[in-house]
């Protein structure tokens, strides 16, 4: 009788995966506690992976904390890089929180404003509000009044550049400027860099990472004071 080699190899193999299968099988139904082990155990590395680290801090300071372009407050030596969108809900009680820090450690504490407009259109609209602002050194009075208003309109974000007292016409040109435009792409290049998956997020110089609210910040920087 002759045989197909090709057939017989085939068979062969499906032989084999098939005794492969159910050797796994059974293995796996003995030992369900060992697989859920190694799940659980490749879920936390994928997100220990996937988290901002200390490192990320150091390799990224100069961007961080020295970027011109980036508007800032206080004059201290404890810098802080704060990203925020202006229409996040947590955002707006770190604002207060940050609000305090400043007023009574602003000769201790630097806090650089990172825009990172993650909640649609009206929160890029806004963003790009107040880097034009900036370009009239009055981020912080935009920052302040805007949150006050939360303008999710063109109409809306006027009300809030006139009420500062901006220069209109040069506020409206500033909005698409390249310059406002490269602060937001520098600011959206450095969150992929520091794996920031949300607003809010703080980085303290030299290497302190802060995913989420930080409500404790202003015993935070009196440890670092100490």
């Amino acid at each position: 009788m002759k045989y197909n080699i090709g057939i017989i190899s085939a068979l062969s193999l499906t032989l084999i995966s098939c005794t492969s299968d159910k050797q796994i099988e059974e293995w796996v139904q003995k030992n369900p506690e060992k697989i859920m082990k190694a799940l659980m155990d490749h879920q936390r590395a994928q997100q220990e992976a996937n988290q901002p680290k200390p490192e990320d801090v150091k390799q990224n300071a100069a961007a961080l904390f020295e970027h011109e372009g980036s508007p800032r407050s206080g004059s201290g030596n404890i810098k802080i890089a704060y990203f925020f969108d202006f229409n996040c809900g947590h955002c707006a009680r770190q604002k207060e929180t940050i609000k305090e820090v400043l007023k009574k450690h602003s000769d201790d504490v630097q806090v650089v404003y990172k825009n990172l407009p993650v909640l649609g259109p009206a929160s890029e609209m806004t963003a790009r509000g107040a880097l034009a602002a900036h370009q009239q050194n009055k981020f912080v009075e935009f920052y302040e009044e805007a949150y006050k208003n939360r303008p999710r309109s063109p109409e809306a974000l006027e009300k809030v550049a006139k009420k500062i007292g901006l220069d209109m016409k040069r506020w409206k040109a500033d909005m698409e400027s390249e310059v406002v435009t490269q602060e937001l792409s520098h600011v959206q290049e450095l969150a992929g860099k520091l794996k920031i998956r949300g607003t809010p997020f703080l980085a303290i110089a030299p290497d302190k990472v802060f995913p989420g609210r930080v409500d404790q910040l202003m015993e935070i920087v009196e440890s670092i004071k100490q």
